[in-house]
């Protein structure tokens, strides 16, 4: 009993830990509409590197890797739910296609204007915020009520698993980046939005931790 409300309590914590993470994301794009900085090849070539680094996170998510296989398993109500959720996944994955052709462009051409990425990545993130909104309010619900109570036991074991799991690739995150002080990263929305260091630093924090 206690594994499964581990597992749901767990699953909606992440649910939302994703939700913040985009509309942070939103919120510095908004912010930053009015001043839009210059950038040169490496900035553009980790704007792209880190938004498919962000896409790859989300679907790692507990939802996608064990409970959606486990309501396919237990029903076909869900098939037409599934399928608008596949559609917004095939969206964020033509945004990726897209960044990485405008980036190699604005590289190729000397261009330094970055309206196209921020609406390329403002399009993600409400893609993304569907699906998450659909999940919450449309298949959540529904997972609780096909999958027995075995099974949410058996999924909140797979969770623990897979929270031990990233506790440790997290750990040797921050070990690598000890034996290499002088390495830097760049956050995409760090770089886009510079002038907002509180929230930039606050977000790759968060996608950190998440990782």
């Amino acid at each position: 009993m206690l594994t499964s409300t581990y597992a749901l309590i767990s699953l909606s914590s992440e649910q939302k830990r994703v939700h913040d993470l985009l509309v942070m994301v939103q919120r510095l794009l908004q912010d930053g509409s009015t001043e839009r900085p210059r950038s040169d090849q490496v900035i553009l070539d980790s704007i792209g590197r880190q938004l498919t680094r962000l896409d790859a996170s989300c679907h790692r998510r507990k939802m996608e890797i064990f409970v959606i296989p486990a309501i396919m398993s237990a029903t076909k109500e869900a098939d037409f739910l599934l399928a608008e959720l596949e559609t917004l996944s095939a969206t964020c994955l033509q945004v990726l296609e897209s960044v990485g052709h405008w980036v190699q462009q604005a590289v190729d051409d000397g261009t330094r204007e970055v309206t196209e990425l921020y609406s390329l990545v403002a399009l993600y993130c409400n893609s993304m915020l569907l699906r998450l909104a659909k999940e919450e309010d449309a298949l959540l619900p529904l997972a609780q009520r096909v999958i027995s109570s075995d099974d949410w036991f058996a999924i909140g074991v797979q969770f623990l698993s897979h929270d031990a799991e990233a506790n440790a690739r997290h750990q040797c995150m921050c070990a690598e980046r000890e034996l290499a002080p002088g390495a830097t990263s760049i956050y995409p929305f760090n770089v886009l939005l510079g002038q907002h260091e509180n929230s930039s630093s606050a977000l790759r924090n968060d996608v950190s931790a998440w990782h």
